[in-house]
């Protein structure tokens, strides 16, 4: 009873490779028409037995009703497996959108830390941004040459990319390409996503080196932790 009235209903409409360790997918369903989304926003799916996962749309159609979701293949987590598994015809449901970075409020240059979970949201911040000067990313990722094809596709190729080392030996090189991104772009503001120990660590760093911008911040997750909101 609960569920009828908070969970939207939709089909897996569409899915695609776009890597060993991406998934797009495409949802549709009447419950997609006439919804108000906004860049940030998210959404949060329900898996059987697994609990909510929770997703960053690409984008959204009001009219046709159906959405896009980027999906990160990591592991044997729940998600991971949703998103190995999904087919077309497939039934889905989730709840949102509902606001989770409010990007549209950002005025001027942004500097967006990320991983391969924060694609999508890099994503919707470009498309929010098309046109303006102003923006970069910087991904801590696991392997350059699996997410230079992914970040090109969605138009994400001029992202600096840092490969992850053993005990964080690579967040120096991280926060040294944050620290020169927020100097180009004097009164940027600073948007962390992605792994929890990799946003604490950097802010540290960052707040030693006297590196200073507004920030907004959101863990997407957390070693030893199953689903963050």
């Amino acid at each position: 009873m609960l569920g009828r009235f908070l969970f939207r209903n939709a089909q897996v409409a569409r899915v695609r490779d776009v890597s060993p360790h991406f998934r797009w997918v495409e949802l549709e369903g009447e419950a997609l028409r006439g919804v108000s989304w906004s860049a940030g926003d998210k959404v949060q799916v329900y898996l059987p037995d697994m609990g909510m996962r929770t997703y960053t749309p690409l984008a959204w159609d009001a009219a046709r009703g159906a959405t896009q979701l980027l999906v990160y293949l990591h592991g044997n987590s729940p998600g991971a497996e949703w998103g190995r598994n999904v087919r077309v015809g497939d039934g889905c449901q989730f709840m949102g959108p509902r606001g989770s970075l409010a990007l549209t409020s950002l005025q001027g240059p942004v500097v967006l830390f990320g991983d391969e979970t924060s694609f999508a949201v890099a994503h919707t911040l470009r498309n929010l941004r098309a046109g303006a000067e102003g923006v970069e990313q910087v991904f801590e990722v696991s392997s350059r040459d699996e997410s230079e094809p992914v970040l090109r596709e969605f138009h994400l190729s001029d992202s600096a990319l840092v490969e992850r080392a053993p005990g964080d030996g690579h967040l120096p090189a991280v926060a040294e390409r944050l620290g020169d991104a927020l100097k180009r772009r004097p009164g940027a503001h600073l948007v962390m996503t992605g792994r929890a120990q990799a946003i604490q660590a950097l802010r540290a760093r960052l707040k030693t080196d006297g590196v200073g911008a507004p920030q907004k911040v959101k863990a997407y997750w957390s070693v030893g932790k199953r689903g963050l909101d």
